[in-house]
């Protein structure tokens, strides 16, 4: 058994207290991620209640045709800026288009006859371009 030194103890001392402190930089980065993963779970409970409530009220998509889209995304853009605003919530750009997809049908401009309404992912892309990013 070897006799523990002084240069030893600080040594071991100096490695533990690296360890905590890494230990604290995971936990903070793991809180972070539950906080988004919260936000994220009060996303979509609003976006399935919101889907919910227009199937049961038996509500319509109102269709936007091909010549609106790009303003409608630029009041969409006002909107989403006012909700983060007032919510002072990190709002996710796919929650906020689940919502706008289970209210609005998007006519596309290929008249094909299985292509009239834009799909979630082509929704997803107009208002990413809208925001700028």
């Amino acid at each position: 058994m070897e006799l523990m030194t002084l240069h030893r103890l600080e040594q071991r001392l100096e490695n533990e207290k690296q360890r905590y402190v890494r230990q604290q930089e995971r936990e903070e980065l793991l809180l972070r991620r539950m906080q988004r993963t919260r936000q994220n779970i009060e996303n979509l409970e609003y976006a399935l209640q919101s889907l919910e409530r227009i199937i049961r009220l038996h509500r319509r998509h109102r269709i936007i045709p091909h010549a609106e889209v790009d303003s409608f995304f630029d009041g969409a853009s006002a909107v989403y800026d006012r909700l983060q605003a007032r919510l002072h919530l990190n709002l996710s750009y796919s929650f906020f288009c689940y919502i706008i997809s289970t209210r609005y049908l998007f006519e596309s401009r290929v008249r094909l006859p299985n292509r009239r309404f834009l799909g979630f992912a082509t929704v997803f892309s107009y208002f990413k371009k809208k925001r700028g990013s």
